[in-house]
C-alpha cells in the first residue's frame, strides 16, 4: 500500500513509501466523508478542522484509500460544559470499484476540508471465453 504524506517543500501530498495496513485503533471516531464522481473522477472530500497536514496520512491499497491521524483537542478557557467536537484519532478506509493508480491520486487540504481526487479505474476490458471441459466423457 502507497502512503502520501504532506510535504512542506511542494505544499502538497506526495508519495512516500509502503506501508502495511494500519487497524483503526480503539479510540478512534471517523469524520464525515462525502464522495462524488463526475468526469471519470471520484472526489472524495473528508472534513477536517485544525488539522495539521503533516498529522494526516492517506495510503492506497489495490483498491482501497485509508486515510489516519489526529485531530488535536481544543482547549477550553475554563470548564467545559458540553464537547461535541472528536478529537484524537481518526481513520476512515474507503473502497472503490477497481484498481486505483496511486500515482494519480491527488490531495490538498484547504480550510479544515481534505479533498482527494480518485480517477476512475478502468473497468472496460474485452470478455474472456472459459471453455468448460466436461470430465468423464469419452
Amino acid at each position: 500500500m502507497l502512503v502520501f504524506r504532506f510535504s512542506r517543500i511542494s505544499g502538497r501530498f506526495e508519495i512516500k513509501g509502503v506501508s502495511g495496513m494500519q487497524e483503526r485503533p480503539r479510540t478512534s471516531f471517523r469524520p464525515p466523508v462525502d464522495i462524488s464522481f463526475s468526469n471519470r473522477v471520484f472526489t472524495v472530500k473528508v472534513d477536517l478542522p485544525g488539522v495539521d497536514p503533516d498529522d494526516v496520512s492517506i495510503e492506497v491499497g489495490e483498491s482501497e484509500l485509508v486515510i489516519a491521524g489526529s485531530v488535536p483537542s481544543g482547549n477550553p478557557a475554563g470548564p467545559c460544559r458540553l464537547m461535541e467536537r472528536p478529537s484524537g484519532a481518526f481513520m476512515r478506509r474507503l473502497n472503490f470499484p477497481g484498481r486505483i493508480t496511486a500515482d494519480k491520486v491527488e490531495a490538498s487540504l484547504t480550510d479544515g476540508v481534505l479533498t482527494i481526487r480518485v480517477p476512475a479505474p478502468d473497468l472496460t476490458r474485452d470478455p474472456t471465453t472459459i471453455e468448460i471441459r466436461i470430465e468423464g466423457a469419452d
